[in-house]
């Protein structure tokens, strides 16, 4: 006859087993990493693996506006722009607007910040072309210190980039920071093992002065887009600090599109 475990006798390893991994999932770093969706908590395993500590994520879109999409209105971007930051919904402090002209293009930035720290971009450009024939594209970046909030963001920005165009994209980009700055065969080294690990083939590398960036091809990320003739949806880049004595890892998917 099979033995029978009494509820009341549970094993005393049992019992710990359980309470470390309680204890483990309360700490802030397992809160983040389970509060990603799963390509982002790949994107943020990937910054662990390298040793860095995860302090940012960057969620970044754009879309080519299509004039259809905006009947009745001009494609303006002082118009378009703080008609976007309204349809977000957000609550904003410091807020900013500003915008810029020439005979070629013109220009409005939005910035403001979130109640949890977040700042918000919104920058509308459109180029002039002859016969008044005009090319405009919105581009959204949200910094969250708080990359719990990484998957919420990226629907948002989904849902308000689509209303412009059927040919949105949205980008995350971790960052993470080492406390040793690693000479230039490190660099390399580095980054071709994140890539190594996440099973990415590697489609182009760039390496100039104290940079280096990997961008290739993983399976694992559904979404790709078409770099240079080229399909790619992971990019990793990594570069040191002569004056903090430190190295920055950024993974991406598709591409990095903030400033690095």
């Amino acid at each position: 006859m099979p033995y029978k475990l009494d509820k009341k006798e549970l094993p005393v390893p049992g019992i710990i087993f359980l309470l470390v991994l309680l204890l483990l999932l309360m700490t802030p770093a397992s809160k983040n990493i389970l509060a990603l969706g799963q390509e982002e908590a790949f994107l943020a395993e990937l910054i662990k693996s390298s040793g860095a500590e995860l302090n940012e994520a960057n969620i970044t879109g754009w879309v080519k506006v299509e004039p259809k999409t905006i009947t009745g209105q001009p494609l303006d971007p002082a118009e378009i722009v703080p008609e976007t930051v309204k349809n977000m919904g957000l609550r904003l402090n410091d807020q900013k607007l500003e915008s810029w002209e020439n005979a070629y293009a013109g220009g409005t930035k939005f910035t403001g910040t979130l109640t949890d720290g977040c700042v918000l971009t919104v920058l509308g450009q459109v180029m002039y072309f002859p016969g008044e024939l005009k090319n405009m594209h919105i581009m959204i970046n949200m910094a969250a210190a708080d990359q719990s909030r990484t998957v919420q963001y990226k629907k948002l920005l989904d849902r308000s980039l689509a209303r412009y165009g059927g040919d949105a994209h949205v980008a995350v980009t971790l960052t993470g920071k080492i406390d040793q700055e690693w000479n230039d065969d490190e660099l390399a080294a580095r980054a071709e093992k994140i890539l190594h690990e996440a099973g990415a083939v590697v489609k182009e590398k760039t390496i100039k002065d104290n940079l280096v960036s990997l961008t290739g091809y993983c399976t694992y990320i559904s979404d790709s887009i078409q770099y240079d003739g080229k399909e790619v949806n992971l990019n990793v880049a990594l570069r040191r600090s002569a004056a903090e004595h430190s190295t920055m890892v950024y993974v991406a998917s598709p591409v990095i599109l903030t400033e690095y």
